[in-house]
């Protein structure tokens, strides 16, 4: 990283909205500023970065049991010279239906009702076309999205992670948490609804307390990088599959029968392919 772009604890935001008597200002943020643009040309404006921003809510964290029931997506343009101009281009957000029966903890944590979501069905076309047109796909906590995504739809788009592909501890964060991470930059916002989500982890990646390098234009940077997919495929092997879940990092996937791991460098890629010669 360019040492114009380190960071310092002391730039958190919160900081600056200590009042007097050291209480803090919080604003709610609603998506304010992200409406979609009547404006379609910029999508096709090489000046610009399209970037997806995607989240899922779900009937549980279990890839191959549990489903979706609520998809947000929003792609904004931004400019790749400074960040200094974005637009939202894209927007798709739906309830899906799903025969599992909701737990009370998905309730208490979503809102989502069985009532709610009863007959509502994702376009999948819609999030294929507006994926089609963005050029990163972005989301907190990106290998939990991009399963789940995978076991509907296939897409060769490139993805990162708002969570682990910034370094939030440089400029001075400790923990990764998307509703912590806000307050620490003085919104907050209804958390664990699909869309909210969305504009949140926007409003966070471009907040105005960074004039320079924001966030997003690091996650970019970041994303930019080689990574490394393993898709293994093989007939049905109960002793195959404990020593993948044993090793760890694999997912299933059921859209084509294959598990899953993906490397952010060459070396840990080629440790893996060995480790799979010799065993798988």
């Amino acid at each position: 990283m360019n040492t114009m772009h380190l960071w310092r604890a002391d730039r958190m935001s919160f900081l600056k909205g200590l009042d007097k008597d050291k209480s803090i200002r919080l604003y709610k943020f609603s998506g304010e500023g992200l409406e979609v643009s009547d404006d379609s040309s910029i999508i096709s404006n090489d000046n610009f970065t399209k970037v997806a921003f995607l989240d899922l809510e779900t009937t549980g964290l279990d890839f191959q049991r549990d489903e979706i029931i609520e998809i947000g997506i929003r792609t904004i343009a931004v400019n790749k010279q400074d960040y200094s101009e974005t637009v939202a281009v894209k927007a798709y957000e739906s309830y899906n239906d799903t025969e599992i029966e909701l737990d009370e903890e998905i309730i208490q944590l979503t809102g989502i009702t069985k009532d709610m979501i009863a007959g509502k069905k994702i376009d999948w076309k819609q999030v294929e076309e507006i994926l089609a047109i963005s050029d990163i796909v972005v989301a907190h906590n990106a290998s939990f999205d991009r399963h789940f995504l995978e076991k509907n739809i296939d897409f060769e788009n490139v993805w990162a992670c708002s969570k682990a592909d910034v370094d939030w501890k440089e400029r001075g964060f400790l923990n990764t948490k998307l509703e912590l991470l806000s307050i620490w930059h003085g919104f907050y916002y209804d958390s664990h609804r699909a869309m909210n989500d969305v504009n949140a982890t926007i409003h966070l990646l471009l907040h105005p307390s960074y004039p320079e390098y924001p966030p997003l234009e690091e996650l970019v940077e970041n994303a930019q990088k080689n990574h490394y997919l393993i898709v293994n495929k093989f007939p049905y092997n109960q002793d195959f599959i404990k020593m993948l879940k044993k090793r760890g990092g694999y997912r299933y996937n059921p859209s084509d029968k294959s598990w899953r791991i993906l490397f952010k460098d060459k070396d840990s890629l080629d440790i893996e392919v060995e480790w799979l010669k010799k065993t798988i």
